[in-house]
C-alpha cells in the first residue's frame, strides 16, 4: 500500500524530532512505551497517531525498532485502564468499567504488539567504599619510595613503557609491591602490545569529564549521550558527579605526567548516563555499569522488559552480531546482608557480574556474593582503595578483545571464567565445577589475571550459538513454618530431564540457569532457596537478609547461575526453599527452571526472542516426536527430622502415536498415607481460579501460566509392579502346592548334578577334622551308587531323604539310619536356619535344600 506524501511528510518530521529529544516531567505526564510493527510501512504509527490524538507523541525509542514513547496528562481519563501489556507482569491493563470501547480499541489497534507503562525507577551509582584515610596515607607514603627489590618491577614498568605518572607508584591494582601477586598481573600484557586497541568501552554512568587530561585522547564523541539532559557530550554537572570518571580513569586513564593510568591505556571511553544499554552499539563494544538498584540488604528489583529487549538486542546486534559486552559490579552491600541475586542487572545471563577483592585478596565485607557472580577483582577493602584519575577493571575485558576480537559475548564469558585465579579456598565454600575448575559464590570462579585471561582469549575456538531449555511451570503449593529460634524444613522440588528432552530443542550443554519463583512469605528476609544439579553442584540462590522484612514475598521473581557452566542438563534437577529462625511461614507456589547453553547442532540454531514460550512449543515439538517417548518426571516433597512425607507429580510429555494412558492427560495431584498437609489449610491441588487479579502482577513474560502445566499421576507404574510381584508369589506357591514325586526327583538330581561332582575332594583336611557338613562313610557308598544309578536307562527308586546334606531334623537323621543302627545324633547348630547357600572351607559352594522339599 502507498503513502501519501502528507504521511511521509508526517512520519518524516516525527523521527527527526526524535533527536531533539524533550526532557521528561515525571511530576505531570505518565509516559509509556507502544510498540507497533511498521516494518511494512509507516502507516500502522501514524494511524494510531492520529486515532488517539489524546496520547502526546514524544519520540522512538533510541535503538529499539518499533517502540514509540508516548505520554498523558496524570489526571487523563484513560490511566483508568491504561497499563502494562505484553510486558511486564505488573501494573497490568486492566478493562475498567466504562472505558470498555477504549481499552479494545487501544490493544486490538493493527501492528501494536505491547504496551509498556515508564515509571520513575531509582538506581544508585556504586561508589567508592570509604577507607581507613589514616592507613591508606600510611601505605601512599611507604610506597612513594621504591626502598626494596620488590618494588624493582615498578621501575621496571616505568622505564620500557615510558609511563611517568605520579599516581602508577601508588596503583597497587597494576603492580602490587607490598603483596606481590595480589595485582591483576598485566604488565607482560602491555610489553606484547596488548592495550586495548580499536575496542570501545561505553561507561554507563553520572557522565565523565571529557576534558581532563588523562581522558580526552580516549574520549569517544560518536558512542557518547547524556540521556539525562539530552546532549552527546555527557559532562558531570553535580559536585558528586565523579563515578563515571573515576571509572573511565580506570579503563582508559593515557599515560602523561598528570595522574594515574588505566588498564587498556589506549582504548578508548564513552559516557552515557541512565539505562541506555545500547546506544552506539556500531560503536561500544563493552558496556561497564557501575550502578544499579539501592545496595540496602530489602530491594528487589530487575529490569523492565524495555530494558531487557535492550540487552537482548546489544548481545545479538553489538560488536557486528558478536555481541556486545555487558559488565556489572556484583554490588556494594554486603554489610547489609544483601546479594546480587536480588539485582535483576548483575544476575542477568547477558552480564558478566564482577565481585570485589581488596589488597590482601580477601573478600570486602561491604561486597555482594551470589550465585550470579563470574569473577572478582581488586577494589577497596582492608585500608586500601583504587587510584585513578579521581579496577574495578572490569575493562580489563578490553584487552580480552583487543587479543582476540572475534571472541563474542558468550565466549568472553568461557574465557573469563576458565582463564580465573582461584582465591581464598579455605574462605569461599568452593566447589568443583563440571569445567575441572572451582566456584564460589563470594569469588565466582577466581580472581581475574589480565596475562592468563589474555592467553585463554588467544586459542579460543569459539563455542556454537546459544541453545535454551524451557522446562513446564511446575505446581507445588507446600508451606513450612520457622520457630523464633529454629529453623523451618526444607521444601523439595524436583524436574529431571532426560537426554532425548534435551535433544528435542537442539541443546546440548549448560552454561546458564535461571530459576523463576513464586513464593509467598511474612517474612521476606528468611527466605532460603538453593538449587542442586545433576552433578551435585549447589547454587545458593537466596540467603536470609534480614532487613528485608516485606511480606510480598517473591512474586515471579528470576535467579540466575553461573555455577553450573559445563553441565549436561541431564538428570535431576532440586529445588529446595525454607525460612530462617523467626516466627515465619513461606509457601513454595510454583517454579519454572530454564537451562540457557550451546546447541548441538549449529546449522539448526534460532535467535531468542524474549516473548515466545518456550514450554509450550516445547511440548508441541514432543507430541510429534515419532520414535521415542520422552519423560520429565518432577516431584515435591517436605522434609521434616522424623518423617519424610512427599507428594508427587509427573510432567510427562508423549509421543501422540505411543500415549495408550488416559492418565497421561491429567492434572493430579497424588498423595500418600503419611504426607504431612501445609499447614495453611489450603487444598493440594492448585485452584486455577484463584485471585487472579493479584497473581497478574507475578506471572511469567512469555506466557501465561496455564499454558505451562501439562500434568499425569505417576502411581500406574507403581501398582502395576505390586500385581506383578503379587502374581509372582502366587506362582510359586501354586508350584510348590502342585510337585510331584517325579518331578521333584528330578529337579534334586538336577541340582546334584552340578553341585556335588564325583571324585572332587571336599575338605582340606584329614577324615577326623573333617566339618560336620562333610559326606561320612556311608553317604559317600550312597554317592557313588547314585552317581552309577544316574547313568542307567531308568531312574532307581530312592528314599527322599536319603541326600539330606546335614540341617535335618533330628527325626529325619533317624529314618536315615539302617535298621537296627543307631542314629549318629550329629547336627550343626549352626544351621537350624536354612540358608540359602553355604561356603566350605575350599571355598566351594553347596546348596542346602530347604525344608518344604524334605517334606
Amino acid at each position: 500500500m502507498k503513502l501519501s506524501p502528507l504521511v511521509l511528510l508526517q512520519c518524516f518530521v516525527a523521527l527527526v524530532a526524535a533527536f531533539s529529544v524533550p526532557k521528561k516531567d515525571y511530576s505531570a505526564r505518565q509516559y509509556f512505551i507502544v510498540e507497533i510493527d511498521h516494518s511494512q510501512s509507516g502507516e500502522n504509527l501514524h494511524t494510531f497517531i492520529n486515532k488517539h490524538s489524546d496520547y502526546h507523541f514524544e519520540h522512538p525509542v533510541r535503538g529499539m525498532d518499533d517502540h514509540f514513547v508516548f505520554s498523558v496528562e496524570k489526571d487523563h481519563e484513560h490511566l483508568q485502564f491504561l497499563g502494562n501489556h505484553n510486558s511486564n507482569n505488573h501494573k497490568l491493563m486492566k478493562r475498567a468499567p466504562g472505558y470498555e470501547d477504549a481499552h479494545d480499541a487501544l490493544i486490538t489497534h493493527p501492528g501494536l504488539k505491547s504496551v509498556h507503562m515508564l515509571y520513575p525507577k531509582k538506581l544508585e551509582r556504586r561508589r567508592p567504599v570509604p577507607v581507613d584515610f589514616e592507613a591508606a596515607e600510611e601505605m601512599a607514603a611507604r610506597d612513594l619510595q621504591i626502598t626494596d627489590s620488590s618494588q624493582e618491577v615498578l621501575k621496571e614498568v616505568s622505564e620500557k613503557l615510558g609511563i611517568n605518572d605520579p599516581l602508577f607508584l601508588r596503583q597497587w591494582h597494576l603492580v602490587n609491591t607490598r603483596y606481590p601477586g595480589n595485582d591483576i598481573n598485566v604488565k607482560n600484557v602491555w610489553y606484547n602490545g596488548i592495550r586495548g586497541h580499536n575496542v570501545t568501552v561505553a561507561v554507563v554512568d553520572d557522565g565523565l569529564d571529557h576534558d581532563s587530561d588523562d581522558l580526552k585522547a580516549n574520549f569517544n564523541a560518536k558512542g557518547s549521550w547524556d540521556f539525562n539532559d539530552n546532549t552527546n557530550l555527557p559532562t558531570p554537572r553535580l559536585f558528586d558527579d565523579y563515578h563515571g570518571t573515576r571509572c573511565a580513569g580506570e579503563i582508559a586513564a593515557v599515560k602523561n605526567d598528570v595522574c594515574g593510568i588505566g588498564v587498556a591505556y589506549e582504548g578508548q571511553v564513552s559516557g552515557e548516563e541512565a539505562a541506555a544499554m545500547i546506544y552506539g552499539l556500531e560503536t561500544n563494544d563493552i558496556y561497564s555499569c557501575s550502578w544499579g538498584p539501592t545496595d540496602n540488604g530489602k530491594t528487589v528489583a530487575a529490569p523492565d522488559m524495555i530494558v531487557r529487549k535492550a540487552m537482548i538486542k546489544g548481545v545479538q546486534e553489538g560488536r557486528q552480531n558478536k555481541g556486545s559486552v555487558y559488565v556489572f559490579a556484583s554490588g556494594n552491600g554486603g554489610r547489609a546482608f544483601d546479594q546480587c541475586n536480588f539485582d535483576g542487572y548483575t544476575n542477568s545471563i547477558y552480564s558478566i557480574t564482577v565481585g570485589a577483592i581488596d589488597h590482601k585478596d580477601l573478600h570486602p565485607t561491604y561486597a555482594e556474593a551470589c550465585s550470579a557472580v563470574m569473577v572478582v577483582t581488586y577494589s577497596s577493602g582492608s585500608g586500601e582503595h583504587i587510584q585513578t584519575t579521581d579496577i574495578r577493571k572490569r575493562c580489563v575485558f578490553a584487552l580480552v578483545l583487543d587479543a582476540n576480537p572475534k571472541l563474542n559475548w558468550r565466549d568472553v564469558q568461557h574465557v573469563a571464567a576458565r582463564a580465573a585465579v582461584t582465591v581464598n579456598e579455605h574462605d569461599g565454600e568452593y566447589q568443583e565445577t563440571a569445567l575441572g575448575l572451582k566456584y564460589s559464590h563470594k569469588y565466582g570462579y577466581g580472581k581475574i589475571d589480565a596475562e592468563k585471561l589474555v592467553e585463554e582469549a588467544k586459542k579460543w575456538k569459539g563455542v556454537k550459538p546459544q541453545a535454551w531449555y524451557y522446562a513446564d511451570l511446575l505446581e507445588v503449593n507446600e508451606a513450612v513454618k520457622s520457630g523464633e529460634t529454629t529453623a523451618s524444613d526444607w521444601i523439595s522440588s524436583s524436574v529431571n530431564l532426560t537426554e532425548d528432552d534435551l535433544k528435542l530443542v537442539n541443546f546440548e550443554r549448560v552454561e546458564h540457569i535461571t530459576v523463576t519463583v513464586n513464593i509467598e512469605s511474612t517474612f521476606r528476609g528468611q527466605i532460603q532457596v538453593k538449587l542442586t544439579s545433576p552433578n551435585g553442584i549447589v547454587s545458593k540462590l537466596a540467603d536470609p537478609r534480614p532487613f528485608d522484612q516485606s511480606t510480598r514475598g517473591l512474586r515471579d521473581w528470576t535467579f540466575m547461575s553461573v555455577a553450573h557452566f559445563g553441565e549436561s542438563g541431564v538428570g535431576e534437577w532440586k529445588l529446595e526453599v525454607s525460612s530462617s529462625r523467626g516466627q515465619n511461614e513461606v509457601t513454595l507456589k510454583n517454579w519454572q527452571l530454564r537451562l540457557f547453553g550451546e546447541v548441538i547442532d549449529a546449522d539448526k540454531a534460532e535467535k531468542y526472542d524474549l516473548s515466545r514460550d518456550y514450554a509450550a512449543e516445547r511440548r508441541e515439538l514432543s507430541k510429534n516426536r515419532p520414535t521415542s517417548t520422552s519423560e520429565t518426571s518432577t516431584s515435591t516433597s517436605t522434609s521434616t527430622s522424623t518423617t519424610a512425607a512427599a507428594s508427587s507429580t509427573s510432567l510427562i510429555t508423549t509421543s501422540s502415536t505411543s500415549q495408550t494412558s488416559t492418565e497421561t492427560t491429567k492434572t493430579a495431584t497424588t498423595t500418600d498415607a503419611h504426607k504431612k498437609k501445609p499447614e495453611t489449610g489450603k487444598p493440594e491441588k492448585p485452584d486455577d481460579s484463584s485471585d487472579e487479579e493479584s497473581d497478574d502482577e507475578d506471572k511469567p513474560e512469555d506466557g501465561k501460566q496455564d499454558n505451562n502445566k501439562h500434568y499425569a499421576a505417576d502411581h500406574a507404574g507403581q501398582y502395576f509392579m505390586a500385581l506383578a510381584v503379587l502374581g509372582f508369589l502366587i506362582a510359586i506357591i501354586t508350584m510348590r502346592c502342585h510337585k510331584s514325586p517325579g518331578s521333584t526327583r528330578r529337579r534334586r538330581r538336577d541340582d546334584y548334578e552340578f553341585d556335588i561332582i564325583p571324585g572332587e575332594d571336599y575338605s582340606d583336611s584329614d577324615e577326623e577334622e573333617r566339618d560336620s557338613l562333610d559326606l561320612d562313610g556311608s553317604r559317600q557308598r550312597e554317592q557313588e551308587n547314585l552317581f552309577d544309578e544316574f547313568n542307567a536307562e531308568t531312574l532307581p527308586d530312592y528314599d527322599d531323604d536319603m541326600f539330606q546334606i546335614g540341617d535335618e531334623h533330628e527325626d529325619h537323621a533317624e529314618a536315615r539310619e539302617p535298621e537296627g543302627k543307631a542314629p549318629t545324633g550329629k547336627e550343626d547348630s549352626s544351621t537350624t536356619e536354612t540358608p540359602e547357600s553355604y561356603h566350605g572351607e575350599n571355598g566351594s559352594q553347596e546348596h542346602l535344600v530347604e525344608e518344604g522339599e524334605r517334606r
